[in-house]
């Protein structure tokens, strides 16, 4: 992802914009400060199956992985200190007792927002990634760690 000054009126250097693949758009890069940085982010979903089926090696693959996209890409990318999501499964089976439990749990995680640790994403400018090829120095993780973890400190 290369970031380069964008503004609408053509002049270069007073504006702030994200370039991918020839895209663009006025997001802020968290690489180069921006208005979104320190407040936090998290995603609240339900799932229609078990928590076994967003596992490791559930069949849908793990819960962390599908929603990396947004919590990287989406939210930390512009600047969001990302939070642990809050998901719901199995939530088109739940009775009122599991509804009132789950209620329950969602107002305890919002109280503890802003003592909840965010999820630790490398930072693109942190010296963790070789520029300009952006994938990650060896001697940053090993060799084995690939994927969506391998872009996570911790």
């Amino acid at each position: 992802m290369r970031v380069r000054p964008r503004t609408t009126s053509g002049e270069s250097g007073t504006g702030s914009g994200v370039e991918s693949g020839g895209t663009g758009s006025t997001v802020p890069a968290a690489s180069r400060g921006s208005t979104l940085a320190g407040r936090r982010a998290m995603l609240i979903g339900r799932a229609g199956g078990r928590p076994s089926h967003y596992g490791p090696r559930g069949i849908n693959g793990p819960i962390d992985d599908l929603l990396f996209p947004i919590h990287h890409g989406v939210l930390f990318y512009p600047g969001y200190d990302v939070l642990p999501p809050f998901v719901v499964y199995r939530a088109d089976r739940r009775d009122e007792a599991a509804f009132d439990a789950t209620a329950t749990a969602l107002r305890h995680r919002m109280r503890l927002l802003f003592e909840t640790v965010p999820i630790p994403f490398r930072r693109q400018n942190g010296g963790d990634y070789a520029i300009p090829a952006m994938e990650l120095n060896p001697q940053v993780v090993r060799p084995d760690l690939t994927g969506f973890a391998a872009h996570i400190d911790g």
